[in-house]
């Protein structure tokens, strides 16, 4: 038969090690058992860590075969919290702070402005000649040919060619009707030497220069934005330069 006695906290817990277990003088009878009763064993207390008692009530049990058995009631332990808003964004990542930006070095703002600078330039040199080149293309074909019809006095209406043969800038006159005194006539009027001479046109119109009556020719090179003027002057049959 079992009995259970209720009693004091023990100096001594079986779930303990030896080495954390402190003994003071034991309170069993003296000749209760053959031998020293295990808690009167000798120590040395250098070697001991005392003893706390426990919070809770222990209880000391005799079994059937006489010997005692230690026990107590568990305790509980506290659920431990961890903080987990770190995580919660990051998914672990750990949040550094932001450092402030530093300003541009002054060459970069320098370089951006030569670059700037240089397109520019580049633009302005390339672009607008392939615009005109163009627009001549569409205009006067090539080799550049400008053409008109008109009556000069030389018999009749004739047709005009103002032409840019590889660089020099040509005028043919063709009458209408031919004849022994009005053949076809070819004046020329400059010979280009600039690089892409032979792309520059030329036109042909017939203003009254010098207010004899007659209409002279007048060849307009253009050439750049500075276009030259050439005239040559009517005296009834052809067109000479000076009268």
């Amino acid at each position: 038969m079992r009995e259970q006695i209720a009693q004091q906290p023990a100096r001594r817990r079986a779930s303990l090690p030896p080495e954390e277990c402190e003994y003071t003088a034991s309170h069993h009878s003296v000749g209760s058992r053959s031998g020293m009763h295990p808690e009167d064993q000798p120590y040395m207390t250098a070697t001991r860590n005392r003893y706390r008692a426990p919070t809770t009530a222990t209880y000391v049990e005799i079994d059937e075969e006489g010997e005692e058995v230690y026990t107590r009631s568990p305790t509980r332990s506290s659920a431990r919290r961890y903080d987990l808003e770190p995580y919660r964004h990051g998914r672990g990542e750990r949040r550094t702070e932001q450092l402030p930006r530093q300003g541009k070095h002054p060459l970069f703002h320098i370089g951006i402005c030569l670059v700037i600078l240089v397109v520019f330039l580049t633009a302005y040199a390339f672009i607008p000649p392939t615009i005109q080149k163009w627009n001549d293309d569409r205009t006067y074909g090539y080799p550049r040919t400008f053409q008109t019809d008109t009556n000069v006095g030389h018999g009749g209406m004739e047709h005009f060619i103002a032409l840019n043969n590889h660089g020099t800038i040509e005028v043919l006159e063709i009458p209408s009707d031919p004849s022994k005194t009005n053949q076809p006539r070819l004046y020329i009027i400059v010979r280009l030497s600039s690089q892409g001479a032979d792309l520059v046109p030329a036109t042909v119109s017939f203003p009254d220069v010098n207010g004899d009556g007659k209409p002279d020719m007048q060849v307009t090179v253009l050439s750049g934005s500075n276009p030259s003027v050439w005239i040559l002057f009517n005296n009834g049959t052809t067109f000479v330069p000076k009268l």
